[in-house]
């Protein structure tokens, strides 16, 4: 795609998509997707919006549409998986996220998935271990970044300041009351 007009529209999608505005985005690709039907990153993020409201057929078409444009975009292979993996086809999830995997090893989020199909295949020493993959893959990827376990970006965790701050307020009412 050259850069210009798609590739700002393209950013925005991706923005709508981050920001969890699921129809901007979808609308966006669409987009994006009429002037240039072949954009993989728009096909796999529309196939992964529709899956995440509820059009498994269409969210297929689009997924393997993009798998047909090129093979080895792992996000696709990943959000195709999941599309499997909603309809009960675990063996064929499977495929799908050791596909993703195998094309980007350092993603934690495809052993996390790996994890899950072997687990509802009854694979649990794979389960265990896909799982563990993912925890070391995790903390390295946090590790480079410089972010503690857990701080979302050294951010406090939501909810972690008020829930402090009540803990304060409560022992400060129960002192005023005990005097």
């Amino acid at each position: 795609m050259s850069a210009g007009p798609a590739d700002e529209l393209r950013a925005r999608a991706d923005a709508a998509y981050a920001a969890g505005d699921l129809d901007r985005a979808a609308d966006l690709y669409r987009r994006v997707l009429a002037d240039h039907p072949d954009d993989v990153h728009a096909l796999s993020r529309t196939g992964a919006i529709l899956a995440q409201t509820g059009d498994l057929d269409g969210a297929e078409r689009a997924l393997r549409r993009a798998l047909a444009v090129d093979p080895m975009h792992a996000p696709a292979h990943s959000n195709l998986g999941n599309v499997l993996y909603t309809r009960g086809d675990y063996a064929g999830a499977l495929a799908c996220y050791q596909k993703a995997a195998a094309l980007d090893p350092g993603s934690p989020i495809y052993h996390d998935n790996l994890h899950a199909a072997y687990k509802r295949l009854g694979r649990i020493g794979e389960a265990v271990a896909a799982y563990r993959r993912a925890r070391r893959l995790e903390a390295a990827r946090r590790a480079a970044a410089d972010v503690p376990a857990g701080r979302g970006g050294g951010r406090p965790a939501a909810g972690c300041l008020p829930g402090l701050l009540l803990v304060f307020a409560a022992v400060a009412f129960l002192m005023a009351s005990a005097s």
